[in-house]
């Protein structure tokens, strides 16, 4: 069935104008008689879309950094006596990164972070999706009852052997092979590839934090910064990047930055 359009003007936003320009859809356009206006809020629409280009564009997922650091640049005690997080942010920065868990695909810690605080890396202070739990567990040291491994969310064990272990309980776990020896990072990058997960947020550990820095391999990091005072602990991760934003809640500072 032909159907006959009587569209003057189109308005085209640089996602479309990519993606038809490659097409020849606006060269057709054009041919029809249509006006076609390409580019319009370009930056606005790069933004909005920033997950969608950098898996087409990098062939890897949009992944964010994000800690809580205290005010002399530490993440995490040295020692402690409970299974569970020490809180450097106020509560409604927590409340914050429940939300920020909500809008991205993956969330992704390392070891010791599962081992030390025992997390449930799942949407409990917001509403929406639970993201996909990617966890790092080189040797298989993470016991079997944690946390991460309860409930029916996908979970993606990075191991560096392809023997699995016998979680009978959970039907969503699946068991990645990598070598630890080189190139991290750039493995993991593959293995969400792999699980076409769109965007993650890496919640830590430090060293795990400081891994992707290391190569490169983050579009933004989201840093708060508490009262607290540690004296010493778990430093911080270093990196050098452009602050674009910069917010008070209430006691804390939460600093944004791209790594353009």
């Amino acid at each position: 069935m032909l159907v006959k359009h009587q569209f003057k003007n189109v308005v085209i936003g640089c996602v479309d104008a990519n993606y038809l320009v490659a097409g020849k859809g606006i060269e057709r356009l054009r041919k029809a008689g249509i006006n076609v206006i390409i580019g319009v809020l370009e930056h606005e629409c790069k933004a909005h879309h920033k997950r969608f280009f950098t898996v087409q564009e990098k062939k890897r997922p949009y992944i964010i950094l994000k800690w809580a650091e205290t005010k002399d640049g530490f993440i995490a005690p040295l020692t402690k006596n409970e299974q569970k997080p020490v809180w450097i942010s106020n509560k409604i920065s927590q409340q914050l990164v429940h939300k920020y868990r909500s809008e991205e695909h993956a969330i992704l810690v390392g070891t010791n972070t599962v081992i030390a605080d025992d997390p449930k890396l799942n949407v409990r202070s917001w509403f929406g999706e639970n993201p996909i739990r990617i966890v790092l567990d080189k040797s298989l040291r993470i016991p079997k009852n944690s946390n991460v491994f309860k409930g029916s969310v996908k979970t993606i064990v990075i191991t560096k052997t392809k023997e699995n272990r016998n979680h009978q309980e959970h039907k969503a776990l699946f068991f990645e092979a990598i070598d630890f020896n080189k190139n991290v990072a750039e493995q993991i990058c593959t293995v969400l590839q792999k699980h076409q997960i769109q965007s993650v947020i890496i919640e830590g550990g430090a060293k795990t934090l400081q891994t992707f820095i290391d190569a490169n391999l983050w579009d933004e990091a989201r840093v708060f910064t508490g009262e607290t005072s540690f004296v010493n602990g778990v430093k911080a991760p270093v990196f050098l990047a452009k602050i674009t934003s910069e917010t008070k809640i209430k006691n804390d500072i939460l600093k944004i930055y791209n790594n353009d």
